[in-house]
């Protein structure tokens, strides 16, 4: 969702050299970006994340830093970085960090792509009328990648877990029961893609879907799940990371949507569905649903979810 911003401040600025400064398993979102000039990559705390700043700095200082994250630290970094000007939300005590702060209200209102391209917008006085698709470059070998992890054949994958909490997992049985009714459709294979500490989880998902699936939970690299979801043929999963991800490769991607926004984080992509349960409690933005299984997302079918995933498939075929 950071993309487009990337893509703005690039176009309006052909002449600037772009530092992007990333957590070192994200970067690989980022590494073959072109709107970049270079890619300054931090693992650990607080203490790492402000040496990879310092370290990137040219000498002097950046001309402007744009602070994304919406943290203390990350407000924090900007600053020690030597940044003349600092533009970001004012949320966490950061207002004080900052030479332009923006209202904190405003972090939640428009889609999160828009509201990181007003941080430009705040720079330049500018408005930008124009909002790209965010978009991922997978590396030169992806299809042998893909090949390697999921099999040679047609395949779609599910991506059934969320690092967010509980609340936004719709229930395993609905992502079997739609995994069996992809597969009889298409003959295409089933796989699940997941963390190391989703793979128990996934075992039992795929023993429910039967012959047709492969199990790559905590498998596979960041760029090893760019690889697989750049060749999928359909991508299915909660709100979350590979969703994203998949819109931004351009394959077609169904997202099923609980206690978060529609609004402000649906995946952006050209052949994007979003599938959601409507309950007057959602989006409550918890972690853990306070009334038990969410109901927001129980109340998905794997029926409606399917009809979404096959309106794909035959627009793609068209």
């Amino acid at each position: 969702m950071a993309t487009p911003f990337l893509f703005a401040l690039r176009e309006r600025m052909p002449l600037a050299r772009i530092t992007l400064l990333s957590r070192e398993y994200a970067a690989e979102l980022f590494r073959r970006n072109g709107a970049i000039d270079r890619l300054a990559e931090w693992h650990g705390g607080v203490r790492s994340r402000v040496s990879a700043g310092r370290k990137a700095a040219p000498a002097g200082g950046f001309d402007a830093c744009f602070v994304l994250a919406p943290s203390f630290s990350a407000a924090l970094v900007s600053l020690l970085s030597g940044a003349r000007r600092r533009i970001g939300y004012a949320a966490a005590a950061r207002r004080v960090l900052l030479t332009d702060p923006l209202p904190a209200a405003a972090y939640r209102v428009g889609h999160l792509s828009r509201v990181y391209v007003r941080l430009l917008e705040r720079y330049t006085g500018r408005e930008e009328p124009d909002l790209q698709l965010p978009a991922v470059v997978p590396d030169g070998a992806w299809k042998e990648t893909a090949d390697a992890a999921a099999g040679p054949g047609a395949y779609f994958a599910l991506a059934p877990g969320a690092t967010y909490g509980a609340s936004k997992v719709w229930p395993h049985d609905r992502y079997a029961e739609l995994a069996r009714l992809v597969v009889r459709r298409t003959g295409w294979t089933a796989v699940v893609v997941g963390r190391q500490e989703e793979r128990g989880e996934v075992s039992a998902l795929i023993e429910a879907i039967g012959e047709r699936s492969v199990n790559l939970a905590g498998r596979l690299s960041v760029n090893g799940l760019i690889s697989v979801l750049r060749g999928a043929r359909l991508v299915v999963g909660n709100d979350s990371g590979p969703v994203h991800i998949a819109a931004a490769l351009a394959v077609p991607t169904v997202a099923v949507f609980g206690p978060t926004s529609v609004d402000w984080t649906a995946p952006r992509g050209r052949a994007v569905r979003i599938v959601k349960g409507e309950i007057s409690c959602a989006p409550c933005f918890k972690r853990r649903c306070p009334h038990g299984a969410p109901e927001c997302l129980v109340k998905v079918e794997a029926r409606g979810v399917f009809d979404a995933a096959v309106s794909l498939i035959e627009e793609g075929s068209r």
